[in-house]
């Protein structure tokens, strides 16, 4: 076996730079996985709101309008990072104010709904901004032909983080006999500390990129903000693909979304106990570990297109393969049935965790490579503003959900990933390319 097998990265210049990068990609694990995907969905819906006829369409309004507000901010911010060179402080000071709400997070008492919310939006706000700064730094530490390699190798790093956090939940949780829900929230308090930690190698080693900026003296960072934005727009007609690749990142992000927010609280629904809520999750854990190596290995080499387009075949088959065997059980159980089997739930999670660590790698890397270097934070901004606006979809996801049942709600979910199919096919990756060099000269 070579060292290039054992070690991907090994070529690559400024190490040191590459895995304090990294070390933000796991911190944040402890955010997406203890906080929106595993524990904190169902503290607010059972001790917090504790009301089954309102719950789902609550964390919708929380994580969405969270959302909603990163996706407002995402492109102000991120041409201000271009414009005075913020992208390290962006980075630091979203992660501290994540890190420090998620401790915060403890502190919430039954009934306190504002106060959740209160807490909640900023933190999950936070964590949204800290990703786009995060993806704004790849062109800056790799070159186009390796940008997929890095990405899907920090992913596939970041997956081995939330497995061994997983294993940490689970065993403490055994260990201490924690059986009620009342009584997760030292869990937040751990999720905001290895945040905190985990980028400490980030403040240290990560440098700020060297990049051609466009000065506009007298401004404050917003109005510059909006100036490259305006600026960004009168020549969006020379980045049409890149344009296209934000549109269908916006209807497929919609998919994404909803398994992050939504994974812990479906799974509970149709039979899944605390253990087994925290071994379906290590399994889309795993799956997604396998599916960050994939576009890591293929994407620079067989193209971004085609690749992205083969993982959100993957998404339709398993909203459509949720959503019939939730029409299935939700039959059986009508007409009196008990002991629904569960297995086919572990295989669809098995696919959901294939197609969000492998599309999410490859969407950033693509991303990535139709974006001119010295406007990175820029358009990685635009792209957060896109992929952020997706998750508000949550919303009428999870009231469809509540007014018609998980089935059709699932059945919209494919829809997106279908429009979102049709954009990816109408982007030429190659003319994408070109016009981003254009722009960085």
């Amino acid at each position: 076996m070579s060292d290039r097998s054992l070690y991907p990265l090994r070529d690559l210049p400024k190490q040191r730079q590459i895995w304090s990068w990294i070390s933000y990609d796991v911190a944040n694990q402890s955010f997406t996985l203890i906080i929106n995907t595993l524990l904190f969905s169902i503290f607010f819906g059972k001790v917090v709101v504790q009301d089954d006829t309102k719950d789902d369409t609550l964390w919708a309004i929380g994580f969405g309008g969270s959302m909603l507000l990163a996706a407002i901010l995402s492109p102000i911010f991120g041409a201000a990072a271009d414009e005075r060179g913020w992208k390290k402080s962006g980075l630091i000071v979203t992660g501290t104010i994540c890190g420090v709400f998620t401790c915060l997070l403890a502190l919430i008492q039954p009934g306190q709904i504002w106060l959740a919310l209160l807490l909640y939006i900023p933190a999950n706000c936070a964590f949204a901004l800290g990703e786009n700064f995060l993806a704004s730094f790849l062109p800056a530490l790799a070159s186009e032909k390796d940008i997929g390699r890095l990405s899907g190798f920090s992913w596939g790093l970041a997956y081995l983080a939330a497995l061994l956090l997983l294993a940490l939940t689970a065993g403490s949780m055994l260990l201490f006999k924690v059986e009620s829900v009342e009584n997760w929230r030292p869990y937040f308090v751990f999720a905001g500390l290895w945040f905190l930690a985990f980028m400490i190698p980030t403040i240290r080693g990560l440098k700020e990129p060297a990049i051609t900026q466009v000065e506009h003296p007298g401004r404050n960072f917003v109005v510059d903000g909006f100036q490259r934005l305006a600026e960004s727009i009168r020549h969006l007609k020379g980045y049409r693909d890149l344009g296209l690749l934000m549109l269908a990142s916006f209807f497929y992000g919609t998919g994404m979304s909803v398994v992050v927010s939504f994974a812990s609280k479906l799974a509970e629904e149709y039979g899944f106990d605390q253990v087994k809520l925290v071994l379906f999750l290590a399994v889309i854990t795993v799956s997604g570990i396998i599916g960050t190596f994939i576009p890591m290995k293929f994407q620079d080499r067989i193209g971004h297109r085609r690749i992205t387009v083969m993982l959100l075949f993957v998404w339709i088959l398993a909203a459509t393969g949720f959503a019939a065997y939730a029409y299935l059980h939700d039959s059986h159980t009508a007409a009196g049935g008990t002991d629904y089997p569960t297995w086919p739930l572990w295989i669809i999670g098995n696919l959901l965790g294939f197609g969000l660590g492998s599309l999410g790698s490859a969407n950033r890397a693509f991303v990535g490579y139709l974006s001119p270097p010295e406007k990175a934070a820029e358009m990685f901004g635009v792209w957060g503003f896109m992929f952020k606006l997706a998750a508000v979809m949550t919303i009428p996801f999870a009231w469809m959900k509540d007014k018609s049942g998980t089935p059709p709600a699932l059945l919209l979910l494919a829809g997106f990933i279908i429009i979102g199919i049709v954009f990816t096919l109408m982007v030429d990756e190659k003319r994408g390319y070109a016009a981003a060099q254009r722009g960085s000269k």
